[in-house]
C-alpha cells in the first residue's frame, strides 16, 4: 500500500486528490534520481581532465614497480641469457612445443569468435545445456569415486578419503542442482542478458582485443617479477636457512641465531609478499580490462551516438573502446590499484596460510580421516573468502568503469546493489559463470584434438598423464592445447564484465536501458522486480516518464 497512515486506526482519510498529488511527487522523485544516475555516467568524450580517485594507489604500485625492476635487475642476464634463449631455440622439442602453441592459439581465437556467435542466437539453449551438464558431471564424477572406492583397484585419492571423497563431490553437484532451482526463475533475463552482451562484444570487439592485450601485459609482468623472485629466494630465503643449519647443524646445540620456527615464519613473510607483488601486478592488468569494458558498455547505454563512431584504421579501436581504455589507464587507475591491492593482500594471505598448515602437518604425524577432512573444510573456508573478495572487487570495478567512483564509493554502491538485487547477482554468478566453463572445457578438448592430430602427422608419440587421466600423446603438445585455457577465459571475461555492467545499468537507471533495448528490460521484469520494487506497485504508466521528465526540467 502507498499510504500505510490509512490503514492505522483513527486515522485521517486520504482523499483521491491527495493521493494522486503524492503519487505525482513520488514519480518526480523518482526521475530526478535517475537523472542523476544519467547525468552521474563517466562519458568518454569529455575534454575536461577528471581528477585522479585513490591516487596514493597509483603511487604505491609505482613505487613497487620499480622495486621489483630494481631489485631484480642483477638477475636478468643470468635468466634471460642470449646461450640459454638460443639452445632452447635449437632444441627441437622447443620448435614442437611452439608449432603446437601457435596451432593452439588459433584454435581458441576461432573459438572465441564462433562461441559469441552461437551465444548471440542461441544463449537460452547454451544456458540450459550448461546448467543440465555440469552438475550432471560433477555427480557423476562423485559416484565414480564412490565405487572407486568400494572396488578393489582403489586410486591414491580414494585409499586416504575412501567413499567420503565421492560422497562429498555428489553433494557439491547436488548443491548447485539446489543453488539452480533456486534462481531458475533469472534463467530467461540470465539468457537475454548473455545474448546481448555477446552482440555487444561482437559490435565492439575492441573490448575483446583490450582483455587479450592486458592478458599478454600480465605475462609481460610475470616475466619481469620471476628474476625478482629469484634474486630474493637466492638472497633472502636460502640465506637464512644456510646461516641456520650453519649455526644449529643435526642436532647441535648454541646460543643465539634463528630458531627453526622464527626462520619458517621469515620465510613466510617473504612468501607472502612474492605472492603479493605477482598478483597485484596481474590483477591491475585484468582491472584495466574489466574497467575499459564498463565503460564501453556504460557509453552504449547511456550515450549511444559515441558508439556509432567507426575505428580509424582497420585493426585499431573504435573510438568508444579507446577513450574507455584511457579513462582506465587515467582517471580510474588508482580505484583499479586500491581494488587489485585488496584482493592480492587476501589472496596471498589465503595461499600462504595453506603453505604453512602443509608444511606443518607435513612434519607431523599421520592424519586420520577425521582431520583430513577438517583439514578439507578449512582450506573452503579460505578459498571462499578468496573468491567473495575477488567477486566484490569485479562488481566494485563495474561501478568505477561506470561512474568514475573511487573504490570506497564504489564498494558502498555493490553493498546497496547486493540488498536490493541479491538475487540478481547470485543468478548472474550461478547462471552466467557456468557458460564460459564449459565453453573453456570444449575449446580444450578441440585443441587437444587438433595437437593430437599434430603429433600424430609429424610421427611423435608418447603419453601425458593428468591427475586421473592419460592422455595419448607427448607433453609438449599437451601443455601447448592447455594454454587453450587461459586464452578462453581471457577472452570470454568480457562477457562476464558485460553482463554486470547490462545489470547495474538497470539497477540504477533502467528508463535509460528501456529506451536502449526495452526487450531486454521487459524480460528481466518479467522474472522478477529488483529488490529496489519489492513491496511497491509498478507504475501502471511508464511511458510517460520522460514527458514528466521534460516538465520537471521546464518547472
Amino acid at each position: 500500500m502507498l499510504f500505510r497512515s490509512s490503514l492505522v486506526e483513527g486515522a485521517p482519510e486520504v482523499n483521491d486528490y491527495e493521493k494522486t498529488v503524492m503519487r505525482g511527487v513520488i514519480k518526480m522523485q523518482s526521475i530526478v534520481r535517475r537523472k542523476r544516475a544519467h547525468s552521474a555516467f563517466l562519458r568518454m568524450d569529455e575534454n575536461a581532465a577528471l581528477p585522479l580517485k585513490d591516487a596514493w594507489a597509483i603511487w604505491l604500485f609505482l613505487a613497487h614497480l620499480a622495486v621489483v625492476v630494481w631489485v631484480g635487475s642483477p638477475v636478468y642476464s643470468e635468466v634471460y641469457s642470449p646461450d640459454s634463449l638460443a639452445a632452447a631455440s635449437e632444441d627441437h622439442q622447443v620448435r614442437d612445443f611452439v608449432l603446437a602453441l601457435a596451432l593452439s592459439l588459433g584454435t581458441s581465437f576461432a573459438f572465441v569468435h564462433v562461441f559469441l556467435l552461437v551465444l548471440e542466437r542461441h544463449a537460452l539453449r547454451l544456458l540450459h545445456l550448461t546448467l543440465l551438464s555440469v552438475p550432471s558431471m560433477i555427480v557423476a564424477i562423485g559416484l565414480v569415486a564412490v565405487a572407486d572406492a568400494a572396488g578393489p583397484d582403489k586410486m591414491g585419492v580414494a585409499e586416504d578419503y575412501g567413499p567420503y571423497l565421492g560422497g562429498g563431490i555428489t553433494l557439491t553437484g547436488g548443491a548447485l542442482f539446489l543453488g539452480v532451482y533456486l534462481v531458475r526463475s533469472r534463467i530467461e533475463p540470465s539468457a537475454a542478458l548473455m545474448s546481448k552482451s555477446a552482440a555487444l562484444l561482437l559490435e565492439m570487439p575492441g573490448i575483446v582485443k583490450v582483455a587479450y592485450g592486458s592478458a599478454l601485459t600480465a605475462t609481460g609482468w610475470f616475466l619481469v617479477w620471476w628474476p625478482f623472485a629469484v634474486y630474493v629466494v637466492q638472497h633472502v630465503v636460502k640465506h637464512l636457512w644456510d646461516d641456520f643449519y650453519q649455526q644449529w647443524g643435526e642436532g647441535a646445540q648454541g646460543q643465539g641465531g634463528y630458531s627453526s620456527g622464527e626462520v619458517t615464519l621469515i620465510c613466510a613473510a617473504v612468501y607472502f609478499l612474492l605472492l603479493l607483488s605477482l598478483y597485484w601486478g596481474q590483477g591491475v592488468c585484468r582491472g584495466v580490462s574489466d574497467v575499459t569494458a564498463a565503460g564501453a558498455i556504460g557509453a552504449w547505454v547511456f550515450v549511444p551516438e559515441t558508439v556509432e563512431a567507426p575505428a580509424p584504421c582497420v585493426g585499431l579501436l573504435k573510438p568508444v573502446v579507446s577513450n574507455a581504455l584511457l579513462r582506465a589507464m587515467t582517471t580510474c587507475f588508482g580505484s583499479i590499484c586500491f581494488g587489485t591491492l585488496v584482493v592480492a593482500v587476501v589472496s596471498a594471505l589465503v595461499e600462504t596460510l595453506k603453505q604453512l598448515k602443509y608444511k606443518r602437518m607435513s612434519n607431523c604425524v599421520p592424519l586420520g580421516l577425521p582431520l583430513k577432512l577438517v583439514n578439507c573444510c578449512i582450506d573452503c573456508v579460505l578459498d571462499a573468502i578468496k573468491r567473495a573478495v575477488e567477486v566484490f572487487n569485479e562488481w566494485a570495478l563495474v561501478y568505477t568503469g561506470l561512474y568514475g567512483r573511487s573504490f570506497l564509493a564504489s564498494g558502498r554502491a555493490v553493498i546497496g546493489l547486493v540488498k536490493k538485487a541479491g538475487m540478481d547477482v547470485a543468478a548472474n554468478l550461478l547462471l552466467i559463470t557456468p557458460v564460459v566453463y564449459l565453453a573453456t572445457a570444449g575449446c580444450l578438448l578441440a585443441t587437444l584434438a587438433m595437437c593430437a592430430g599434430l603429433a600424430a602427422g609429424l610421427g611423435h608419440e608418447g603419453q601425458t598423464e593428468v591427475i586421473w587421466v592419460t592422455l595419448p600423446l607427448p607433453q609438449r603438445y599437451a601443455l601447448a592445447a592447455a594454454l587453450a585455457i587461459p586464452v578462453v577465459s581471457v577472452g570470454l571475461s568480457p562477457l562476464l564484465t558485460s553482463t554486470r555492467t547490462l545489470l547495474v545499468c538497470y539497477a540504477e537507471a533502467d528508463h535509460v536501458l528501456r529506451r536502449r533495448d526495452p526487450e531486454l528490460v521487459e524480460q528481466i521484469e518479467g522474472a522478477r522486480d529488483l529488490g529496489r520494487r519489492r513491496g511497491r506497485e509498478a507504475p501502471p504508466v511508464r511511458q510517460s516518464a520522460d514527458v514528466d521528465a521534460q516538465a520537471l526540467v521546464c518547472v
